[in-house]
């Protein structure tokens, strides 16, 4: 199965250099959203998280699309 990374960027970037193996891009969005979803929930208050965005690599670590939190509010 390839691995994708998921990083966050709010004109910085958070990379992520674990990743997560998964079974194709559909997933790899599917788990981009949850992830975003889920960072919302822990602070929603605490952040501004409009300007965020999931960048989501494959092995390569060539993007393969981002993820606008505001896409997901």
């Amino acid at each position: 199965m390839p691995r994708y990374y998921f990083s966050l960027t709010n004109d910085r970037f958070f990379d992520d250099t674990d990743g997560l193996e998964l079974p194709d891009v559909a997933a790899a969005r599917e788990e981009a959203g949850g992830f975003a979803l889920d960072l919302i929930k822990m602070e929603p208050a605490q952040r501004d998280w409009l300007g965020w965005i999931v960048r989501v690599t494959g092995e390569d670590q060539q993007p393969l699309f981002d993820l606008p939190f505001l896409d997901l509010l």
